[in-house]
């Protein structure tokens, strides 16, 4: 159990350190490390966690950054797959790919998680939620995940931030591409195809894909359809224009069915949404760049509740509509380089939304739209070994006032392998229009350190404490001051014999600061106090061998009367073999084997049951 410390304590030893740091001798700074998740290994990279792409050694937050390569290795089919794979992030449940599911980062609700699509919101308004399990994983490039709150940068991140950025054309080749198949238990099916290439100053990238299921669990098949397209022009001057443009329709059936506390219910989804964007990229001078984004949004979700009526029947009783719109435009002013940067921006949008009962002669639960502003600015100032990383913004926010979020960072080079981290940073979260709550606000304070100075072994741990008002459960209006606090710690080892182990351990320690009681899971949080990642890594180029082995356990700590459960370890397996090339053709033959030991971890057996062992194979051809 962590000693409990208030947050004015946690602020003054982030002064302390930054103040440490800055007395330090400073001399010549190295690239320093990587900040990646449990996948695997990498070269350092490059991160637009605060809007400012700068080396992962640069980024005070704690950041774990997923490639395309780490999500073709787990074989998986939507984001919400790859996130419980990610130290420090866990999902309510795992059913049959497509469905929906909760999940938390370091017991932060997805309610208060920003996830983004190139940069677009993918929350709805009406319960700021973001259903990863729609989220198609084909043309994602990299996903970067912030751990705490990010609002100084994005707004209503108390959370954390999900940032998706999609893959750009091929400019190598003037044509190129992939399809993909495959098939497993309860005819789960997955069927890709995407092309990418350039032609003079046009780039394109497109996919299509088609996920659907009978249902690995009862009343959970799906049928997802999805479409995302990106097309880029170079401007002279190194400047470029890109458009993109994503639809998604799916129907993930039946939800709840019969169950003993819920009688006889038919539970049917059925979701739309359309993406639309279109960014330019101009630089003015060798050190000076323009960006402009302009965006537009449509959300259409049906969740119609039926049973039997009088003649035993089965007929809807109601078809509960969630529409949205939204519009605007973000502009952002940027200045020098990875060592020295300063970033201006402004956003706009308009949003609209409305709830409904499509069968009721009632009026909608709620009809509004509203406008949003938010001026922000951050930077980075490297001297040294050290950088200093402050930011600020300000949002009105149309619904609920106006809003200051501020931040301060810094990263210092110890050693030649050992950086440290520390952050500090206010946060909010926005209420949903069908309850007119205070904004949800946090102060987060991050120390961490990550090295490779022991041999063979990558090692980073983070020791993070949140102290949240007047924040608010799923489904409910109730509202409770609370702080959290805890430790998460990885590790990864440099492959031997082409082998390497990876290790994630998150512990939490979350209460009420009004009560001082300790916070359980129950119906309207999951606040897990213990979570294990584990992976094994093989990797043969000379074979085109590679596979993976992920452990996830959890352990709930529910509240009396909640049906969680938290039964061993979820084990999953992943081979794929890459066959040899042949007329330009590169087969990759893959299989997957999910839940081997057919662990349980779900908060709720009735409602949510997890998928058993199930498996699936299939092929992917690259062109």
């Amino acid at each position: 159990m962590l000693i409990r410390i208030n947050c004015k304590t946690s602020w003054l030893l982030l002064l302390m350190l930054l103040w440490h740091t800055t007395a330090v001798s400073l001399c010549a700074a190295d690239d320093g490390l990587e900040d990646l998740g449990i996948i695997e290994a990498q070269a350092e990279s490059v991160v637009a966690a605060s809007r400012s792409p700068r080396p992962a050694s640069r980024v005070a937050e704690n950041i774990t950054v997923i490639t395309a390569d780490d999500i073709e290795r787990l074989n998986a089919h939507t984001l919400a797959e790859v996130l419980q794979t990610v130290p420090g992030i866990q999902l309510d449940f795992m059913r049959t790919p497509g469905t929906f599911s909760f999940f938390n980062i370091q017991g932060a609700l997805n309610t208060t998680v920003l996830v983004l699509v190139d940069g677009i919101r993918q929350n709805d308004f009406d319960q700021n939620m973001a259903i990863v399990g729609l989220i198609p994983v084909q043309q994602i490039e990299r996903v970067e995940i912030i751990k705490g709150a990010a609002s100084a940068a994005w707004g209503p991140a108390l959370g954390g931030v999900i940032n998706i950025i999609t893959k750009s054309p091929d400019v190598e080749r003037k044509f190129g591409g992939m399809v993909s198949g495959s098939s497993g238990s309860r005819f789960t099916a997955d069927s890709r195809a995407e092309v990418s290439g350039s032609l003079d100053r046009l780039g394109y990238y497109l996919t299509v894909a088609n996920l659907r299921s009978s249902g690995l669990t009862p009343n959970t098949g799906t049928n997802r359809n999805n479409l995302f397209t990106k097309l880029s022009y170079q401007l002279p001057n190194n400047g470029s224009l890109t458009f993109g443009l994503s639809y998604l329709t799916a129907k993930p059936g039946l939800d709840e069915g019969e169950t003993v506390s819920w009688g006889f219910v038919h539970d049917n989804n059925q979701y739309r949404r359309t993406n639309a964007y279109l960014k330019l990229n101009q630089p003015l001078t060798d050190r000076l760049t323009l960006e402009l984004d302009s965006f537009l949004t449509n959300r259409d979700d049906h969740t119609k509740f039926g049973g039997l009526d009088g003649s035993g029947n089965l007929t809807f009783f109601n078809d509960y509509v969630a529409r949205d719109t939204s519009q605007g435009v973000n502009a952002r002013l940027r200045w020098g380089d990875y060592q020295k940067s300063l970033l201006l921006g402004v956003d706009y949008s308009h949003a609209w939304a409305i709830n409904k009962d499509a069968l009721s002669s009632d009026p909608p639960v709620y009809e509004r739209s509203w406008d949003r502003w938010g001026i922000y600015a951050n930077g980075a100032y490297t001297l040294g070994k050290f950088t200093i990383l402050p930011g600020a913004r300000y949002d009105i926010t149309g619904t609920s006032g106006d809003v200051t979020s501020l931040t301060l960072g810094a990263t210092y080079q110890l050693a030649e392998h050992t950086l440290l981290r520390a952050y500090a940073a206010q946060g909010y979260t926005l209420p949903t229009p069908r309850a007119d709550n205070k904004l949800q606000k946090i102060k987060t304070v991050q120390v961490g350190v990550e090295s490779e100075a022991l041999p063979f072994v990558w090692l980073k741990g983070t020791y993070f404490f949140n102290a949240l008002r007047d924040s608010q459960s799923i489904g409910t209006v109730t509202t409770s001051n609370q702080q959290r606090q805890g430790v998460e710690l990885e590790a990864r080892t440099t492959p031997l014999f082409g082998l390497s182990l990876t290790g994630g351990y998150t512990y939490l320690d979350a209460w009420d600061s009004d009560t001082g009681q300790r916070l359980h899971t129950n119906y309207g949080q999951a606040v897990p106090p213990h979570t294990v990642k584990l992976g094994l890594n093989y990797d043969n180029r000379e074979l085109g061998l590679r596979g993976t082995v992920t452990g996830n356990y959890v352990w709930w700590n529910r509240d009396e009367g909640t049906l969680a459960r938290d039964t061993g370890m979820i084990w999953d397996l992943h081979l794929n073999w890459r066959l040899k090339s042949l007329y330009k053709l590169t087969p990759e033959l893959f299989f997957s084997a999910h839940n081997l030991f057919n662990g349980v971890q779900t908060t709720d057996t009735e409602l949510y049951r997890n998928a058993s062992r199930w498996f699936e194979g299939g092929m992917r051809v690259k062109f």
